[in-house]
């Protein structure tokens, strides 16, 4: 996914068929494997990289979803758009949007209650030692160190 500066300023890139050849060399795929786990047809797969054929969107944003690329920037390819405004995904970018995507998945009216869940675990995350409603029982863990740890000697 990486062009040069110039690539960039000219808005010329590499074409769909280049780049997911990229990827697929890069994780040392076939381009059975490749399709079967990005969940389209190895057909559709050769068609984009020996034929430099077109995909629907659906298929666009699978390869995107699998290669972890944003879906705007694999569109882009594809429609040969210029990349300036397309920038690599970093974890927190992918995990923001997997975030999103579940919470469009939830009913509409579960969406309140999911937006406090997440808020609470907000204010969770900022506490070095949070107990939970149960938490009253020691765990396991600290019940073996217990039984492990020698008994304190006392002195005659």
């Amino acid at each position: 996914m990486e062009h040069t500066r110039s690539e960039r300023q000219a808005g010329v890139s590499m074409t769909l068929a280049q780049w997911l050849e990229g990827q697929i060399q890069a994780r040392n795929l076939t381009q059975q494997a490749t399709a079967v786990y990005a969940g389209i047809s190895g057909a559709t797969l050769s068609d984009i990289l020996n034929r430099g054929h077109l995909p629907r969107l659906e298929i666009l944003f699978r390869l995107a979803d699998f290669f972890n690329t944003p879906r705007e920037y694999v569109v882009r390819l594809a429609a040969r758009m210029p990349l300036e405004d397309s920038r690599p995904v970093d974890q927190e970018d992918y995990l923001v949007q997997e975030l999103l995507d579940a919470f469009r998945q939830v009913p509409d009216d579960w969406k309140p209650e999911a937006l406090a869940q997440v808020q609470m675990f907000v204010r969770l995350a900022g506490r070095p030692s949070v107990r939970f409603v149960g938490d009253d029982q020691p765990t396991r863990a600290a019940q073996e160190e217990e039984h492990e740890a020698p008994a304190p000697s006392q002195a005659p």
